[in-house]
């Protein structure tokens, strides 16, 4: 009876053995592989990433073309300019008895002056081309403001408002040399004026730029 007992038990351990070393084989322990290795298998690079493909890699379209690309111009240099205390304005005489209101400017400088009196004196500007040098105007030779902004003045220069006898003039912006120009009034023909309108509006214009460069 113990023989078989003691045979039973025998049997029973070999058959935990055996079931403990199958479940090993079926989850293996990495572990040991782990601190067992002595080195790491090289990296494999692919045939199109090796031998510096990537840094000869050829430049972009664009940058190629703007590589190659012709040299910008240079800017163009910018415009004279005058001190304001030295620009001079004056009226001077010209052909067929007219006269010129004559500014010691550039042209471009001398646009933005005319521009500004015509503003400071409320005068209407129909058109403006500055390519061309033209201001387009609106003028009554015959117009006065308010003498002293009293009630009556302000009736008065109202009711004269509506016998308001504008015209329309033209003034033209001449180049004389890169330091000159000229302002002359025109005609609806493009012709010079000589007549005590234009010669009031041209006294205007040099007052009013006078006053400003004093400031």
């Amino acid at each position: 009876m113990k023989i078989t007992v003691r045979a039973l038990v025998i049997v029973i351990a070999s058959a935990n053995l055996s079931a403990c070393t199958y479940i090993k084989n079926l989850f293996p322990d990495k572990e040991k592989d782990y601190q067992f290795t002595t080195e790491i298998p090289p990296l494999t690079i692919p045939p199109d990433l090796a031998g510096g493909s990537i840094t000869n890699a050829p430049a972009a379209p664009a940058a190629t073309e703007a590589a190659n690309a012709a040299p910008a111009e240079p800017a163009p240099e910018p415009a004279p300019t005058v001190e304001r205390k030295l620009i001079q304005v004056e009226l001077v005489n010209a052909d067929q008895g007219t006269k010129r209101l004559r500014i010691s400017a550039p042209p471009a400088t001398a646009w933005r002056m005319v521009g500004k009196a015509l503003s400071r004196q409320f005068m209407e500007v129909t058109s403006r081309n500055q390519e061309e040098g033209r201001f387009h105007v609106l003028y009554d030779p015959n117009y006065k403001e308010a003498e002293d902004g009293s009630i009556w003045d302000e009736v008065v220069f109202f009711l004269k408002g509506f016998e308001a006898n504008e015209q329309e003039y033209v003034l033209k912006l001449v180049e004389n040399d890169s330091q000159q120009t000229d302002v002359v009034i025109l005609d609806k023909e493009q012709k010079p004026i000589a007549d005590e309108a234009s010669l009031s509006l041209l006294t205007l214009l040099h007052d009013t730029i006078k006053a400003d460069l004093a400031k």
